[in-house]
């Protein structure tokens, strides 16, 4: 079993022999502390990062562990898990978590396997006829992170800083500095960040800042999970979640109306503006850094174009 870990709070990248003493490390703990006697560990079919793992114990029963780097990594999962607990009060489906642990001060949670499949089809694509079918329900899931932000500061910030200057192991800037095919799109995400991004209000939502079609699960009937739930804790716009929904969809012409239309009613035309800038950087450095030759990645060049013809053109998105 390959396991690889993220960079230690102090910066070193751990071999696969630490990562095997990691994983026995955490075995221990679970068996120890939650009752949890893990046979198998396997990497998620999404976990790029190597974080992500689906564990069996001997019983049968498959839950998921996620790994976090950090110094108060341990902190983070706690608060997530608080405002999840709040977020399904409301009717989210956000996974409760059954144990959040420590090993070899690398801080990890087990979650619960939710039910359904990814709302995400083929080749990256979101699967039109059941999001169609769907999306008012995605609209009233977004609506209920209305108010649920941890109170934290600095969503105008996170979100220009990205398109001003870039992430940090996101939003890269020099991915696309360094092709010529993507230097002009860096150079007018940049001015929709200066542009745009003083217009981005402090909200006080809770923001999912990956409300994509893979982290949304269903029966085909009804949503019946969101995943991934560690957002950046602080308080935003929940409309930043339908913007990434939008991006996704952007070249569905009925789907993208109807997201165009309740994003703007939301946000306004500027900050609708930036969040879409911001998805395509992020999304377009994440592809060409990691599948430059994919599929997936001509598409999301092409999805790219399409967003950028209506934010930059005729300045901040409007109604069609």
């Amino acid at each position: 079993m390959l396991i690889r870990l993220p960079p230690d709070p102090a910066g070193s990248n751990p071999s696969v022999t630490s990562a095997e003493a990691w994983a026995g490390e955490a075995r221990r703990v679970l068996r120890e502390r939650a009752g949890i006697d893990v046979v198998t560990m396997t990497p998620t079919r999404s976990g790029e990062s190597g974080t992500a793992f689906w564990i069996t114990d001997r019983t049968g029963a498959v839950t998921l562990l996620k790994v976090m780097p950090g110094p108060d990594a341990a902190g983070h999962l706690r608060r997530v898990d608080g405002v999840a607990a709040r977020l399904r009060n409301r009717g989210y489906p956000a996974p409760r978590c059954r144990f959040i642990g420590q090993a070899a001060g690398v801080a990890f949670s087990v979650q619960e396997r939710l039910p359904g499949s990814p709302l995400e089809g083929d080749h990256g694509r979101p699967g039109r006829a059941a999001v169609t079918r769907l999306l008012d329900d995605l609209i009233r899931l977004n609506d209920a992170q209305e108010g649920l932000g941890d109170g934290r500061p600095g969503w105008p910030e996170l979100i220009t800083s990205t398109l001003t200057s870039g992430g940090d192991g996101y939003c890269v800037h020099s991915t696309l500095r360094d092709r010529p095919d993507t230097r002009d799109l860096l150079a007018a995400l940049r001015r929709i960040g200066a542009r745009c991004g003083p217009a981005i209000a402090e909200g006080s939502d809770f923001v999912h800042f990956d409300f994509n079609f893979a982290n949304l699960l269903s029966d085909g009937s009804a949503i019946t999970g969101v995943i991934d739930v560690n957002p950046p804790l602080l308080a935003g716009d929940r409309a930043f979640d339908l913007a990434t929904l939008l991006f996704y969809d952007y070249d569905h012409d009925d789907l993208r109306t109807r997201l165009r239309a309740r994003l703007l009613h939301l946000a306004g035309p500027r900050p609708s503006s930036a969040y879409l800038a911001h998805m395509v950087l992020r999304q377009v450095d994440w592809s060409l850094r990691h599948h430059p030759g994919a599929a997936v990645t001509r598409r999301h060049l092409g999805l790219a174009r399409l967003v950028m013809s209506d934010i930059t053109d005729g300045g901040p998105l409007a109604p069609s």
